[in-house]
């Protein structure tokens, strides 16, 4: 659908044939899907000219496709387009099918899971030095709460409640390593942390046979990645620490994310692991690809860079300004600092 004549049709047929379809329980008018996208009634005329239509834009087309993909959105006073994560399973479909035909490309998100297998958060256990230090993670305490033994929580429930959102028709369910069952290995495993405290995230590592180790560095707190490129350059990739009024403060930490068909599973499942130097790291590089102000472009850049590829592993920086931790661009050559596998024909800017 490459001429705007043709776009322009759809996007006529789409409105005038919604109630003929059963989607919209009236006629739509012009109007209605001009409060619908918060435009003026002229903009919606215009974008459905038989001749010299106006291209909507990427963001007005996506709004098209959420708005068609269900019958819900006609359901309240006035028509409205639902959230991506508040469409069941066979409405999204049907919205990727609407977004392929008004010529838009959807960038892959590695969160979505569409084959219906369940989907298992793995958590190392939080050591007994700091739940002895916390005083609701005592079982026998009458406000003992279970998720002050899990480390990492904020990455948990960041990513728990996006797993849901995407995930609709999934069971998604978060375990600590030290409850694993033989069911959770062979569900889509999702693994929070490093090495240090997720032993899951050391077996994966060894068995994986990636370029990238995490490691310790003797004599100071903060561990490694020690990483291996296509040369066979071997370099240490450390977070910056810094003091600040006699207290040590991270700046910037290093954090890896890798995807792989589960090694643990009979079925065509996979495992991806969110893993920083620090918790700070860890919560980064989950909201890279949960955080709705920079998840899109980070899509684009992995599915540009990886392709279909069921393999693939990258470390980042994951800056952090006044205790706050930012999104990274994975799109931005400051940003990565080892990918894998290497590309053909060299790195890809």
């Amino acid at each position: 659908m490459g001429r705007p004549v043709d776009l322009a049709d759809r996007l006529r047929r789409l409105r005038v044939t919604a109630d003929a379809t059963g989607l919209a329980p009236a006629k739509l008018s012009q109007g209605d899907l001009a409060r619908a996208f918060g435009v003026s009634t002229p903009l919606v005329s215009a974008w459905e000219k038989p001749v010299g239509a106006t291209r909507p834009t990427d963001g007005h087309l996506d709004k098209y496709a959420r708005l068609f993909a269900t019958a819900r959105s006609f359901a309240g006073d006035r028509p409205r387009p639902l959230e991506l994560e508040d469409l069941t399973a066979e409405e999204r479909d049907r919205y990727y099918e609407i977004k392929h035909e008004l010529g838009l490309t959807e960038p892959a998100d590695p969160l979505w899971f569409p084959d219906g297998i369940p989907v298992t958060i793995v958590c190392a256990e939080q050591p007994e030095k700091m739940r002895a230090a916390v005083e609701y993670a005592d079982p026998l305490h009458p406000d003992h709460i279970e998720l002050y033994s899990y480390a990492d929580p904020d990455a948990l429930f960041e990513l728990h409640g996006y797993l849901g959102r995407v995930n609709p028709d999934t069971r998604v369910r978060y375990k600590l390593v030290t409850r694993l069952t033989s069911f959770d290995l062979d569900t889509h495993l999702v693994v929070l942390g490093g090495v240090d405290f997720n032993t899951l995230t050391r077996q994966l590592m060894d068995r994986l046979d990636l370029p990238v180790a995490q490691v310790g560095r003797e004599g100071l707190e903060a561990g490694a990645f020690a990483v291996t490129d296509a040369d066979g350059t071997q370099r240490t990739l450390v977070p910056e620490l810094k003091q600040e009024g006699g207290r040590l403060m991270l700046r910037e930490d290093v954090a890896h994310l890798c995807r792989a068909p589960n090694p643990f599973s009979r079925r065509d499942t996979t495992v991806t692991i969110f893993n920083g130097m620090y918790g700070r790291g860890t919560l980064g590089i989950v909201r890279a690809l949960t955080g709705a102000d920079g998840r899109d472009a980070n899509f684009r850049y992995l599915e540009r860079r990886f392709g279909g590829s069921p393999r693939f592993s990258l470390v980042c920086r994951v800056p952090v300004v006044a205790g706050v931790v930012t999104v990274p661009d994975l799109s931005d050559d400051r940003i990565r600092l080892h990918e894998w596998p290497e590309p053909m024909g060299g790195p890809i800017g």
